[in-house]
């Protein structure tokens, strides 16, 4: 990451990634070519939150482990007691209850998956800033797959969710019955790059610790990622898995999967698969993200759990006390103070809401305490 990605929490433009070589088949027969190889590993975990993406792959890997008479993956669910926002337990029985399993692995977090706290801290020592920054959730259960694989729903959001072109796919799919505030959605999809990439300036996220020029640099970035997007729906989805934040951060993970002898596997990321979706979705595409699990995976989930539009909220379970505890004694230090305000920073970690864009930062200006601490008294010599 250069100093401005840094900044402003985030890893700007996409990567020239070519097509693997047709004919792929269904999504479904893809990842049902992905998973094998995979549950003949021993441990064979799967990250399980009960959203949609993780149990979608969850049962893919099920049904695949008994039809090929395979042990079952496990699933791992991590549960935080102190933020309610992130209780999915109700969904997770019911796709366990659907699926006729037993067996799962539950970590209970409290404070050790914040930016800074006791399981970022050793490897943030050890490797430097690191693409993703919230990496504490998936090492620790890269740990308990030691001599395995630990398979992940990462991505799924972007592939299956909602493209450029969806509105003006709901609006025909529906026959012109639909809501009014559509129709907005529609001529914006609709609109040149220039006119997309304008309305991207006016509505872009707004990270309020950055210097205004710096501000305004970033912004300009992100819009012209939004004025990049394809109208072509498959292919807008291949563009998602081409993004540098994404890319980056599956070859961050799984360099440091191995180093403790895991695969880490970001499936619904894995280029094949979305060559897959990418011709199975053609121009159109589908009209929204519960149409797109329904086509593509009504087999393996109940309706009520393809279609549920609830999501948890994770914001509040990642900034704990190591965070704040550092926000209060910290100085300024660490941060480029010619990119961002170290005193509206220092306020946003305080606060009962800190940004997730601002990790980086956080863990930047921790190292820097940490570098300091490490160097060697100086004496001086008289002679």
């Amino acid at each position: 990451m250069d100093e401005l990605e840094i900044a402003g929490g985030w890893v700007n433009g996409y990567e020239r990634v070519p097509l693997p070589e047709p004919p792929y088949g269904s999504p479904r027969q893809v990842l049902d070519r992905i998973l094998l190889p995979h549950l003949t590993r021993s441990p064979c975990l799967v990250a399980f939150s009960g959203g949609r993406d993780s149990s979608v792959l969850l049962a893919a890997a099920v049904h695949a482990a008994r039809r090929e008479g395979l042990p079952l993956p496990v699933p791992v669910t991590l549960t935080y007691p102190n933020a309610p926002a992130t209780d999915e337990g109700q969904w997770q029985q019911a796709v366990l209850d659907h699926l006729g399993m037993d067996e799962r692995v539950i970590l209970s977090v409290l404070d050790e998956h914040d930016p800074i706290g006791p399981v970022a801290a050793p490897l943030l020592r050890e490797h430097g800033l690191l693409w993703p920054p919230n990496i504490a959730p998936t090492w620790r259960m890269m740990n308990l797959a030691r001599g395995g694989v630990l398979l992940t729903g990462e991505s799924g959001d972007e592939v299956f969710g909602l493209k450029r072109i969806t509105p003006l796919t709901k609006v025909l799919k529906a026959r012109g019955k639909v809501r009014p505030r559509v129709y907005p959605y529609v001529a914006r999809a609709l609109a040149p790059a220039v006119v997309r990439r304008r309305w991207a300036l006016r509505h872009h996220y707004r990270r309020p610790w950055l210097r205004h020029d710096v501000a305004r640099l970033l912004a300009r970035r992100d819009a012209d990622d939004v004025a990049a997007s394809s109208l072509h729906a498959g292919q807008h989805a291949w563009q998602f898995a081409t993004r540098r934040s994404v890319r980056r951060a599956y070859e961050t993970v799984r360099t440091l999967g191995e180093t403790i002898g895991v695969e880490y596997v970001q499936t619904f990321g894995e280029l094949e698969l979305v060559a897959a979706v990418r011709e199975t979705a053609g121009f159109w595409g589908w009209s929204g993200r519960t149409d797109a699990m329904r086509s593509l995976f009504g087999d393996l989930l109940p309706r009520t759990v393809l279609e549920r539009d609830s999501k948890a909220a994770f914001a509040s379970a990642l900034f704990t006390t190591h965070t704040r505890e550092f926000a209060g004694n910290w100085t300024g230090e660490g941060v480029d103070a010619e990119l961002v305000d170290p005193g509206v920073l220092r306020r946003l970690w305080l606060s009962d809401t800190p940004s997730a864009p601002s990790m980086t930062l956080l863990q930047q200006a921790w190292l820097s305490t940490q570098d300091r601490a490490a160097r060697p008294l100086r004496t001086s010599r008289t002679a």
